[in-house]
């Protein structure tokens, strides 16, 4: 199996992470409401020599995650999973925080029933396999404000990530994470313009690009950790997280 699978393989960071590793293995490009924009993906990847297909794998609803991983046939099972996608913030005092909560909460759960069901299906027979995930620089020290229900929901992802090695790194699990502050992604409309552009300044008129962050993702794919350790992968030259960074 060489195949990877990518949750919000239709957005910035997961679809620059599908365009790049298409070049070496074939890659499952996950979406949950934009259909059209992966399928567009899947054929300029086609178009360039690649090979793609979409599914769909919305975080929110573990039955058609399971459904759709029903799906895969076993000679195209992958052997790399990246969890690039999760909804943005609320950018919110903490007293707002519980209206963002439930949909936070939703993503975490559908990374674990992802993460559990590629295990049973796939990489527990196979001897392992490899997770990646993108967290974020909001976790700090110290923690970004003002997306509580964010930063406390990646930091669960985290956790969950730490305890998935411990378990079943014997077994074969490889874990990557990589945590980016900034990067120019739709993601960013949910902040206040006015504080990025601040931002942007500081990081020297641009943040980092979504092809930067997947080409670090790719590279943890080409050299994946020990089994059972969890490798943090470094990004360079990024701005510190402050209270408006929403990665």
């Amino acid at each position: 199996m060489t195949a990877l699978l990518v949750t919000g393989g239709s957005g910035a960071i997961g679809g620059a992470l599908c365009r790049a590793a298409a070049a070496s293995r074939p890659v499952w490009i996950g979406f949950d409401r934009n259909a059209a924009q992966a399928a567009a993906l899947a054929e300029a990847i086609a178009a360039g020599g690649g090979r793609a297909r979409t599914i769909h794998l919305p975080l929110h609803d573990p039955a058609t995650l399971q459904a759709s991983l029903a799906g895969i046939p076993v000679a195209e099972a992958p052997s790399a999973l990246a969890l690039c996608g999760w909804p943005a913030p609320l950018v919110a005092p903490l007293s707002r925080q519980a209206e963002d909560m439930d949909r936070q909460s939703a993503a975490l759960a559908g990374c674990l029933a992802l993460l559990s069901a590629v295990w049973r299906m796939w990489w527990r027979k196979a001897g392992g396999g490899h997770a990646l995930a993108v967290l974020t620089a909001a976790l700090g020290p110290p923690a970004a404000p003002h997306m509580a229900a964010y930063v406390a929901q990646k930091g669960a992802l985290k956790s969950l990530l730490d305890a998935a090695a411990v378990e079943l790194g014997p077994a074969g699990l490889r874990i990557s994470t990589v945590s980016p502050g900034y990067v120019e992604t739709p993601m960013l409309a949910a902040f206040d313009p006015r504080l990025l552009d601040r931002a942007r300044t500081a990081a020297g008129g641009a943040f980092l690009s979504p092809d930067r962050v997947a080409q670090t993702l790719l590279g943890a794919l080409q050299a994946p950790p020990a089994a059972g350790r969890v490798q943090d992968l470094s990004l360079s030259d990024e701005v510190e997280c402050d209270e408006t960074n929403p990665a």
